[in-house]
């Protein structure tokens, strides 16, 4: 595997980049959450959303499971309440599970970028290195970039106050850089110590 390739590896490890966009992907109707619920109402198996939960919650899931069972029996509509009733409630409990808050079911289609559908198509071939190289393109690019703009011309000590605002800007893109190569770096130390985090915590992974 080529260096950026093991950078990239390092990254998804460490969940760095992709956690935060990928946890509201579990607030959409099409997320794993959502998903799941609906599977476990039409399979009938509250074990088929239930990992997604802590355990601390799943008493009030299997409630609201067994109620919306219940409600589905009552025609097109009364399914439809219950079974948007029942994912509220599971992507709700995911949530509160992250520490994170839920602000209501996004719709589906909502669209998160090109990083959570490239790993779920890596999950479901079972293929990391389209992925990977995507990845690598992608921090590639952002070195790149932030390194033109940093630099690009040499920092002038100001000799007036007109010099003052061009040297600050300078300065902010330096360290800027600085900071970004810093973060990839403190990944790839961090996943090295540290297991990967739970996968109740990283939906969509």
């Amino acid at each position: 595997m080529s260096k950026p390739l093991v950078l990239m590896a390092a990254l998804v490890g460490a969940g760095l980049s992709i956690v935060p966009v990928a946890r509201a992907h579990c607030d959409a109707v099409g997320g794993p959450v959502a998903t799941a619920a609906l599977r476990a109402l039409d399979t009938h198996n509250v074990n088929a959303v239930l990992p997604y939960v802590p355990a601390s919650a799943e008493p009030e899931l299997t409630t609201a499971f067994i109620q919306a069972m219940a409600v589905r029996t009552g025609g097109p509509d009364a399914k439809a309440l219950a079974d948007r009733s029942f994912m509220e409630t599971a992507v709700r409990l995911h949530r509160a599970g992250e520490g994170a808050p839920h602000t209501g079911l996004k719709p589906a289609g909502t669209d998160f970028g090109p990083a959570i559908p490239a790993a779920e198509q890596a999950l479901a071939t079972g293929k990391a290195e389209p992925l990977l190289e995507f990845l690598s393109r992608e921090i590639e690019h952002g070195v790149r970039e932030r390194f033109a703009h940093a630099a690009g011309d040499k920092l002038k000590e100001p000799t007036s106050a007109a010099d003052v605002p061009a040297a600050r800007e300078h300065i902010r893109e330096e360290l800027g850089f600085i900071g970004y190569v810093e973060a990839i770096y403190l990944a790839i130390r961090d996943s090295r110590h540290a297991g990967a985090p739970a996968a109740a915590d990283r939906c969509g992974h």
